[in-house]
């Protein structure tokens, strides 16, 4: 019997020290160097990013290049476009997600940042990439494989508070629905990634407000 309930305790151990091991592993892939990890940004926000999830979710600010415990210049965002919705669902509070991310070509959508600074931002579009990397790997200019336009995102201290800080829309003519991206950079430094899907004219504006919010609901696989 003894010699019964020493293998169980040796076999016991042998199994608490793998498992310790592999979380151990596990954990490697957070550090700090890696900018694709899970950052917890001070405002409470999470900051997965598509490189370790399966779906990478629609209206969700993936933050990049942050140290830890360090903030986002911009903490929230909040889109209103022209074409589709209530005043409610083109209205929303800002946030770093569940933002409004479903678009018709020739929507003009206005951005307003929940930030503290008052110029350096900017909102550069592209064509969805799978390899979310990329934007981190290369110079982004309007030169860069994919880019569609580029927006900056700058107070005017003249302007109402409630005033837009910039806007655009995608031309029917010149782009097609699907999947594109909006890199947010702050002093030409990428520190956010949104998905955002863009439909054909008038495919959107038909829809309540629930079949828009299930709409954003969706994801994509990366």
């Amino acid at each position: 019997m003894k010699k019964v309930s020493l293998g169980l305790v040796a076999g016991l151990t042998l199994f608490l020290t793998v498992g310790c091991n592999n979380g151990a592993n596990a954990n490697t892939n957070n550090s700090p160097d890696n900018l694709f990890n899970e950052n917890i940004a001070s405002n409470g926000a999470s900051a997965n990013t598509a490189q370790n999830q399966e779906t990478m979710v629609l209206g969700k600010l993936y933050f990049v290049n942050l140290k830890e415990g360090e903030q986002p210049v911009m903490t929230g965002l909040s889109l209103f476009g022209d074409r589709c919705g209530s005043i409610d669902f083109n209205h929303k509070p800002y946030a770093a997600e569940g933002i409004r991310s479903v678009f018709e070509l020739d929507e003009w959508i206005e951005f307003h940042p929940e930030t503290n600074a008052t110029t350096g931002i900017k909102v550069m579009v592209f064509k969805h990439k799978a390899d979310q990397n990329f934007y981190m790997k290369n110079a982004l200019n309007d030169e860069t494989p994919d880019y569609i336009q580029e927006c900056e995102l700058n107070k005017d201290p003249d302007a109402d508070e409630n005033a837009h800080w910039g806007s655009f829309y995608l031309h029917p003519e010149e782009v097609a629905p699907g999947y594109y991206d909006f890199v947010f950079t702050y002093n030409n430094k990428v520190f956010a990634i949104m998905l955002t899907k863009f439909y054909q004219l008038d495919e959107l504006s038909v829809k309540s407000d629930s079949e828009l919010e299930k709409l954003m609901a969706q994801g994509i696989n990366q």
